[in-house]
């Protein structure tokens, strides 16, 4: 049994805000070394760079939940376009929206990193569809569990232990 100290609780939105804010707090350095994060003209290493700071304030958290039961799908790569979700999970804006779009990056429109490139999946074929951008500001992040038996539950909250 995990020890009160080591067990991290937070939202899957905690999760999504503490990986963009670490994000916003090494541009300063990314801009010193030309490393672009801007959408259009990305840098390689930028990309490299996001997606291990995903790896550590998103999918280590959740793949380190108590509440897996074992079976789950990983969580799609960060500022990976795909064509279907059939063998992921998703971070999704907000359980409660029409639109239930899966995040795949973070864009700049006025401010860094204000508004999320989201996409819709078919709750049928899990195909992505249409792709749009909303404010950063604006949403709630869960995450989609998907389990290898086809089986999926909306996740709010997480229990880590480390």
């Amino acid at each position: 049994m995990a020890e009160v100290d080591d067990v991290y609780r937070a939202t899957v939105g905690e999760l999504f805000e503490n990986f963009r804010r670490a994000l916003l707090s090494v541009l300063p350095a990314a801009a010193s070394a030309k490393i672009n994060y801007r959408d259009e003209e990305t840098h390689r290493d930028w990309e490299r760079l996001a997606e291990c700071m995903f790896d550590v304030f998103v999918r280590s958290p959740i793949d380190s939940d108590q509440g897996s039961t074992g079976g789950e799908l990983p969580v799609a790569r960060y500022d990976l376009d795909v064509d279907d979700y059939l063998a992921v999970s998703w971070l999704a804006c907000d359980a409660e929206s029409p639109y239930r779009g899966a995040v795949v990056r973070f864009l700049s429109q006025g401010a860094p990193l204000d508004s999320v490139h989201v996409v819709s999946v078919d709750p049928v074929t899990l195909r992505a569809g249409e792709r749009r951008i909303v404010s950063a500001q604006g949403i709630r992040p869960v995450l989609y569990r998907r389990r290898e038996d086809g089986e999926a539950t909306v996740v709010t909250q997480i229990e880590a232990v480390e």
